[in-house]
This record gives structure tokens, sequence and C-alpha cells, in this order.
């Protein structure tokens, strides 16, 4: 029987707590607890998880086989250093670090190391996302809204980092191309950093996508629209759902999809409409099990630091653009 691996949590707040609580009742690892800055606060989450608190963070680096690193992004970089120099691990909250050359660094001692790095950009574990892939093969356009109230927590990163780097590796998954041009504009309002940007992408291969987030909104909001030839999609993450149009009926669509006869300018068409509603699946939890499946079989997560680095490039990159046009 294999020995359950060892992992421990560093950050145990908002996002800290979720995935404390994922792996505190998993089968198939031994989980050892974490460490958090805020004594009060760790002493209270041990409690209300029943885990143990550590007081060091390397008596809990040492003690684990693998870490996840919760922590606010400006702090990723010296504590990922710090465990892969203890051959340990690490699954990093996204966006990997704060600066590409501090992503380049983990990236290289990881491979020295041969120790896995996975970068936490949960959506590629989203069955609505994940639907969706298979549902849209080649599309021209692609516009993605990411829309929350603000909130205190978080602002030390701008909104580019904070919420469009999702959208940024969305696209980079769902493209097969080189982005050749970006224009970005954007605004500070509530923070020292930016809370509302908005990037135009274009790729090589002539796909263009927009994206647009913001962290002064009345509701969240978690939009997808694609278009390629003859299909059309409505993704709503929220709900979760997907509306699919289409002018033929393929296996896209379901045997109880509506068609509607249209008159148009160049004719009667038939239009074909179908709602998906994708399978439940907790995103994080197979997120988690990626990560573990990875150690256990020493092979690649499904985002590793490499793809992290590429989604971090952009992200700043539009940042970037943003400040300069005087943001």
């Amino acid at each position: 029987m294999q020995k359950k691996i060892k992992i421990g949590v560093i950050g145990a707040g908002h996002l800290g707590k979720y995935h404390i609580n994922h792996l505190s009742k998993h089968a198939h690892i031994d989980f050892v607890g974490f460490f958090d800055t805020n004594q009060d606060s760790a002493k209270r989450i041990a409690e209300e998880f029943s885990v143990k608190s550590f007081q060091k963070i390397d008596d809990l680096i040492s003690i684990s086989d693998g870490l996840h690193i919760v922590t606010p992004t400006n702090f990723h970089h010296q504590i990922a250093i710090k465990c892969l120099e203890q051959n340990k691990d690490v699954f990093i909250e996204k966006p990997i670090t704060s600066t590409t050359k501090e992503a380049d660094e983990i990236i290289q001692m990881a491979a020295s190391k041969k120790c896995i790095v996975q970068v936490g950009h949960i959506e590629r574990f989203n069955p609505t996302i994940n639907k969706l892939k298979k549902i849209v093969s080649s599309p021209h356009y692609i516009e993605i809204e990411r829309l929350a109230p603000f909130q205190a927590r978080g602002t030390e990163v701008p909104v580019v980092l904070d919420l469009m780097v999702h959208d940024i590796d969305l696209i980079l998954s769902m493209v097969d191309s080189t982005i050749v041009d970006i224009h970005a504009s954007g605004a500070k309002m509530m923070s020292n950093t930016v809370d509302l940007a908005h990037a135009h992408i274009k790729f090589e291969n002539g796909v263009v996508a927009n994206l647009k987030s913001s962290r002064i909104a009345q509701n969240y909001v978690r939009k997808i629209r694609t278009y390629e030839k003859n299909l059309y999609t409505i993704t709503d993450l929220m709900i979760p759902q997907i509306e699919v149009y289409g002018l033929e009926k393929t296996s896209v669509f379901s045997d109880n999809c509506k068609e509607q006869l249209i008159d148009t300018a160049g004719g009667s068409k038939n239009l074909f409409y179908d709602k998906i509603i994708p399978e439940k699946q907790d995103a994080l939890l197979a997120e988690i099990n990626n990560f573990i499946d990875s150690i256990n079989n020493r092979q690649p997560p499904l985002v590793d630091g490499k793809q992290g680095l590429q989604a971090l490039e952009i992200a700043l990159d539009i940042e970037k653009k943003i400040i300069t046009n005087g943001s």
C-alpha cells in the first residue's frame, strides 16, 4: 500500500481556509496542519477544523511532502523558494508571483530539485468551462466579463492580477496561437492599484479576445461569449449554464434542442438553440486531486509553473499598458 503523502498549508486567510477544509477531510493524504502569521486567527481556525496550527513555518515545511502556498502574492516567491530548497513540492495560488523574475527563479529551482510546481488557476477545473471547450472548437472571437463587488481584501495587487489573470490563462488554453497585439485601458477608483481593466488581445491566427474585469460592481458577473462559424455561445458561470445558438444541428445540440425558422435578408435560416447545464463538480477539490496525483506519479500538473508564468507575463503587460495610458 502506498504511503500517504503529507501536505501542509501556508496561509490561512479567506482562500486558505477553503484549502484547509478540503485537505483536512481528504481520505488519500495525511494533512499535517497549517501555518499563518496571525496566531490569534490561526488558533480559531485550528479549533474550527480540528487541525494543527504550526507556530513556525520551518517546522511545517520540514514535516511536509507538499505545501499549498495561499498567502498574498508578494510572499509567494520567498515561501516557494524556502520550500523548494528543502525539496518540497508546491501548489502556489494564482498569480504565481508578482514579477516574472521571481516566477523564473521558482521554475528553475523546481527543475533543478525535480520538484512539482502547480499554479492555482482553478478555472481549468471548472466543469462548465471544460464543457464549453468541448463545444467550441475553433473560436474566432472570445469575450469574457469577470466583475465583483469591491472588497479591500486582494487590492494589494491590481485587478488584472487578481481577477483577469484567470481569463488570460483561460484564453491561452482555448487558443493555440501566439499573441501578436494587446491594447489595454483601465482605472484606479477604490484602491491604490487598478480596479477596472479592459484588454483587447489579438492572436497570430486572427482570433480576438476581449477581457473585462472590475472589482467595483453591484453584483458578481462571470460571463463568456464565443463566436465561431455558425455557432455562438453564452456561458454564465454564476448559474452555471451554457446557451448555444447554431445554424447547423451538429453533435453539440441535444435531441431536445429548439429549432426556429427565421426570415433574414439572405433568405430563411434554421436557428438551433440549446441550454446545457453541466454536471456539478467541486473545482477546488479537482485541483487539489491534480496536485496529489502529480506528487504521487511525479508527473506535471495541469497548470505548471511555466503556464503560470505565461499568464503572469501577459497580465503584467496589460497592467503596464494601462499605467502607460494614464489610469
